[in-house]
């Protein structure tokens, strides 16, 4: 493969020109510029970008921080991300948080080690705002930009993108209630998680826009998990204590499949017995059966969104983008 040199002394100039004209700096004799550029052709030099993009001072690459790789709204997140990306001619690198702050802190201080040009911080773990404000700092020092995502933040002056959760979990409530699927359970309120909290509001908010009363021993949390066995085994320990309820919302799609599998091996019908909506409609939703009831998340328009601040914020603008994207309600037959 050949190297600057080779173009320098095939070019009969010195190095420093050479990078010059790469460059397309002024300062070279418009000769000068068609011999080494003649002499590039005929070599096949082909200049290292990840070279070019350390002498600008960083990487044209994008960090994105999930919170549970394993999750399929995240496997989601980051194929919409890359397309949008690669469209901008950006690289996108994954990092998996697996849900550990101290993981997020060492990741930080990676993407600042490899000169990358932007985070996007998509998690939905309850992050302290003093956290992600330090976080925000210590990447704007070394001129990296920063965006959350799923973490509304803007109020602090740091920009955010996120969906309308509350709004979403007081539609599904009135849509179960108007098909006279009450009593109304919540599975997913984990303590620990940004998202299930804010969805959980809207539940109760929902209850209360449709005259529910609340009733504690249907609001289940599980410890960390949006998993498939959480929603499973949760759904087994409700039936085997008694507990009465018509309908569940469940925060994720994954727990809305775990209790729907374990409602069809209790032998319960769906929706005729127990009606279930799930959170993030992904792709598979629509092909289990009974098919399932969820509320949407446009990955795409969160990529777009970042898109847009990352562009704004790479041209030197201070304005913090604040994007609430709204959530579709997608009836299928399990509700």
């Amino acid at each position: 493969m050949p190297t600057l040199h080779d173009v320098a002394r095939h070019a009969g100039v010195s190095i420093a020109t050479v990078s010059r004209v790469l460059r397309n700096l002024p300062s070279v004799t418009p000769e000068t510029r068609e011999r080494v550029l003649l002499s590039v052709d005929a070599l096949g030099y082909a200049p290292n970008p990840i070279g070019q993009a350390l002498r600008a001072g960083h990487i044209n690459a994008v960090a994105l921080l999930v919170g549970d790789i394993g999750q399929g709204w995240y496997a989601s997140l980051t194929r919409d991300m890359q397309v949008l990306l690669e469209r901008e001619g950006m690289d996108l690198v994954l990092f998996n948080l697996g849900r550990s702050e101290s993981r997020l802190n060492e990741v930080v201080e990676r993407v600042i080690s490899l000169r990358l040009r932007a985070v996007a911080l998509a998690t939905s773990d309850q992050i302290p705002s003093a956290t992600i404000a330090r976080i925000w700092r210590r990447l704007a020092e070394a001129g990296i930009v920063f965006i959350a995502i799923g973490h509304r933040v803007d109020g602090l002056g740091m920009p955010s993108i996120v969906y309308d959760d509350e709004e979403a979990g007081a539609r599904a409530v009135s849509h179960l209630a108007q098909r006279g699927f009450a009593p109304i359970a919540y599975m997913g309120r984990i303590e620990k998680s940004m998202t299930g909290q804010v969805r959980f509001a809207g539940y109760l908010r929902g209850l209360i826009q449709n005259g529910l009363e609340r009733d504690p021993s249907l609001e289940w949390s599980q410890t960390d998990s949006f998993r498939f066995t959480a929603g499973y085994n949760t759904m087994l320990d409700v039936r085997r204590r008694g507990v009465n309820f018509r309908s569940l919302i469940a925060s994720s799609d994954e727990l809305a499949l775990g209790a729907m599998a374990a409602a069809l091996d209790l032998k319960l019908r769906v929706p005729e017995d127990v009606a279930i909506i799930g959170f993030s409609g992904l792709e598979w939703a629509g092909y289990v059966r009974p098919a399932l009831t969820t509320l949407d998340a446009d990955t795409a328009a969160i990529a777009e969104q970042f898109s847009i601040g990352l562009k704004s914020a790479l041209a030197g603008s201070s304005d913090s983008i604040s994007a609430v994207i709204p959530r579709r309600l997608v009836l299928r037959d399990s509700a």
